[in-house]
């Protein structure tokens, strides 16, 4: 006798149906898992069968045979124990299905030794896909409810254990659960009222935010790079729902959601360190995991000490920091992960990192600071739209604190401007993602603008892709202002943030 539980696993964040089927006869006592699954697939047999007696169901010794199919895919992750254990006890006649929900439910869990339903990843993804096929619903951990509701049009049964998944099965009883409210937490300890002076440096990163504009900062140790770079969140507009679901998705798969983060509710800043290899900044691996790069999508990638990065890091983030995701092929799949993020980064402009300052303090030659600048290519630096050198603070800088904007009025002006973006494009897109299109259309130049222009062009041996960058920033500069043109001075103030190149 056999019986069939619908579940669901995923290839990057994208989910796929997932038949488990279960068979039971007479014969030699066994228990086997065929269907490509992983270690912790094949493992499961262990946990299942003790999680059943723990629960009150006492197995007979029969001949198990699990098939997850489609057969052909290689399936991984903990989550099929409760649909596999699920299909023992339909079989076994541990419980009886009086409302259909096996043909109408995905089954989702992680079965501990005791028969609770632990957390699993990917439980936001799978309720998609079973809301976009048209199921009813689907079971999964109590852990994960909350993550869950945030698709609304579909039932979503959390359950604890193994005794709550018979209860539903059987007698159509839902646990109740209180869905907790999350606040976003307005309190951030840093503000750019902290950093005295830099004010240009303040300014670009204001236009980066407005915009979704990338970003570097070069300058001397000290100088406020870091300090900088990390309060650009405090500037950013909240996440709006499609955001909040798009970033939770890809946290949900990488299994970085957790009971106190249950949701991605503001933008993710994510800053690895210089040591970190290229899979985990793009993503892939033998397991399809996202990386950095993904996980910072509707947020900021924060890259501190930019030129001690090893340069096939830099160079993998090319593609994505021009297309808006990233594609891994491998020989057994080929995935995208959404890769939309504010690039920001900061480095010294050479190994001793004084270069830049007046006095004279620099020890490197002119061939170490060459090499050094080098590890940073022209094509990335040609892919950041705003470049900003920065120096220490004199003794009457630092002795005089004076107070510039703080965080909440730059995040007014910066609400403001995206508002003003998503009057024109709509959701999703803004300055920094313009087309060629969007940008003859948005970015005309008056005829004295644009003789000033050519004469930049010239001047600076700007490239195609730098002029686009220009003129984007330009538009932002223009959006913060509220102009609709853009005028002389805002495409001036946007030929200055290239000026300042170390490349």
């Amino acid at each position: 006798m056999n019986k069939r539980v619908l579940s669901s696993s995923y290839l990057g964040v994208e989910s796929f149906l997932i038949e488990v089927e279960v068979d039971i006869s007479n014969g030699l006592p066994n228990f086997s898992i065929i269907g490509l699954g992983d270690t912790a697939i094949s493992e499961s047999k262990d946990r299942i069968k003790t999680a059943l007696k723990n629960s009150g169901f006492k197995l007979e010794p029969k001949k198990i045979i699990v098939n997850l199919s489609p057969a052909g895919i290689r399936k991984e992750g903990s989550h099929f124990d409760l649909p596999i254990a699920i299909g023992i006890m339909l079989v076994m006649g541990f419980i009886k299905d009086r409302y259909n929900a096996i043909d109408n439910y995905l089954f989702l869990g992680e079965l501990s030794l005791n028969g609770d339903v632990k957390r699993i990843r990917g439980a936001l993804n799978s309720v998609i896909f079973a809301k976009e096929n048209g199921y009813k619903g689907v079971v999964l951990p109590l852990e994960n409810f909350q993550e869950a509701t945030l698709i609304k049009g579909i039932n979503i049964v959390p359950v604890e254990n193994l005794n709550d998944v018979v209860n539903f099965i059987s007698k159509n009883i839902v646990k109740s659960v209180q869905t907790k409210i999350i606040e976003k937490n307005e309190e951030n300890l840093m503000d750019f009222l902290d950093v005295k002076g830099q004010s240009m440096a303040k300014r670009a990163l204001e236009i980066a935010a407005a915009g979704k504009h990338n970003i570097i900062l070069i300058g001397s140790p000290g100088s406020g790079k870091s300090m900088l770079c990390k309060r650009i969140t405090t500037i950013l507009p909240p996440l709006n729902e499609k955001e909040i679901i798009e970033s939770t998705k890809i946290y949900s798969i990488a299994g970085e959601l957790t009971e106190s983060k249950p949701i991605i509710s503001s933008p993710p800043f994510r800053s690895p360190h210089h040591t970190s290899t290229p899979v985990s900044i793009v993503g892939g691996g033998k397991k399809v995991i996202p990386g950095e790069i993904s996980l910072a999508s509707g947020g900021v990638l924060f890259l501190d000490e930019l030129a001690e990065f090893p340069r096939s890091v830099l160079e993998s983030l090319r593609q994505p920091l021009e297309d808006g995701i990233v594609s891994i092929s491998r020989a057994q799949y080929r995935v995208e992960f959404k890769s939309n993020f504010i690039f920001v980064a900061a480095t010294n402009p050479c190994p001793c990192g004084y270069a830049l300052e007046p006095t004279g303090k620099c020890i490197c030659t002119q061939t170490e600071i060459n090499k050094y600048i080098k590890k940073i290519s022209g094509p990335i630096m040609d892919r950041i739209d705003l470049h900003v050198e920065m120096r220490r603070l004199n003794e009457n800088e630092l002795l005089t604190y004076q107070s510039g904007d703080s965080s909440k009025i730059i995040r007014e002006r910066v609400i403001k401007a995206r508002a003003i973006q998503k009057e024109r494009f709509g959701d999703d897109i803004y300055n920094g993602m313009m087309s060629q299109k969007d940008i003859q259309k948005y970015c005309t130049l008056s005829d004295e603008n644009r003789e000033y222009f050519k004469k930049v062009i010239q001047t600076l041996q700007i490239s195609a892709r730098g002029y686009d960058k220009i003129l984007k920033v330009a538009r932002t500069i223009a959006d913060l202002a509220g102009s609709s043109d853009i005028e002389k001075e805002h495409l001036m103030e946007a030929v200055s943030f290239r000026e300042n190149s170390i490349n």
